[in-house]
């Protein structure tokens, strides 16, 4: 945003709006090492609907000694989150773009090693198998639903089959279930599965951290994808219909690793212009142009 009367002789920083079939993001380029990490109340403040720029959470990346790049990834409360399917598409999509990766290109998240593919604007990510399956927790409390399971994938997940995923209310079941006894201490999100047919599943999901309904998410997709093929016999590659689009999961008999793919985009690229409402930390300041 060069010659921009707006920005100029004031403190800003530049951002990507980045969305992974309606799982949007704020990536920072973090190559730099601008963020320490610790920035949790601007993390959270930017992320917020209507009064800042809104975003599902936030991308941060980052160099690798042993990657094309590293990534951490942050809740839309603030808080890191251990893994998102989504975000980690758009980051790859981002690295490949921008040149600083190849079409088929690797990065680590919390020290866990991934790979993906970008072609064009179609992502593929390639997932570790999942650190726990448990079939029918014995959580679920409604007679009209049907218990799925408990994953984690790297983040927890719970399953759910429904008759009309367009008829529930996310927002007050799924709350219920992130923070049910059944799942403490860490909460869990929350996923409402219908099938369509034999390799097509519906999905909508109640995001952990984000505390509210997101448009897709990608652990979500992937082990509602596990929970279908397992339980009700769905055969692979499985469609997944989430409101924020299409997505496709595929993996072998013993799951032992996991491809998730769908399109990202670049929405639009800004600059946030620091001030006293809006900063870093309570107390940050500029080194040689450089928030620190």
């Amino acid at each position: 945003m060069k010659n921009n009367p707006l920005t100029k002789n004031k403190r800003t920083i530049s951002f990507i709006k980045i969305s992974a079939t309606g799982n949007d993001f704020i990536l920072f380029d973090n190559r730099n090492g601008c963020f320490s990490g610790n920035e949790h109340d601007f993390f959270r403040h930017i992320c917020q609907r209507r009064l800042s720029v809104g975003a599902d959470g936030i991308l941060l990346i980052e160099n690798s000694e042993r990657h094309d790049f590293s990534l951490r990834y942050f809740n839309s409360d603030g808080n890191i989150g251990e893994m998102c399917g989504n975000g980690a598409r758009a980051a790859s999509f981002y690295a490949h773009q921008r040149g600083f990766a190849s079409a088929k290109l690797s990065f680590d998240v919390l020290g866990v090693a991934y790979r993906a593919t970008v072609k064009a604007d179609w992502v593929e990510l390639l997932m570790p198998p999942p650190v726990e399956i448990r079939e029918y927790p014995g959580a679920l409390e409604e007679d009209d639903y049907e218990e799925g399971g408990y994953l984690n994938v790297g983040v927890p997940h719970y399953v759910i089959f429904v008759p009309d995923v367009d008829a529930v209310d996310v927002e007050s079941i799924g709350r219920k279930y992130r923070f049910h006894q059944a799942f403490k201490p860490w909460g869990t999100n929350t996923n409402f599965v219908q099938i369509i047919n034999s390799n097509t599943i519906k999905i909508r999901t109640y995001e952990r951290g984000v505390e509210e309904e997101t448009l897709a998410c990608g652990t979500g997709t992937i082990s509602s994808a596990i929970m279908a093929a397992k339980q009700k016999g769905l055969s692979l590659p499985l469609e997944v219909n989430a409101r924020g689009g299409a997505l496709r999961v595929n993996f072998d008999e013993e799951i032992t690793e996991i491809s998730l793919e769908g399109q990202v985009k670049i929405v639009y690229e800004g600059e946030l212009i620091l001030n006293d409402s809006l900063r870093l930390t309570k107390n940050d300041r500029m080194i040689n142009g450089r928030m620190i």
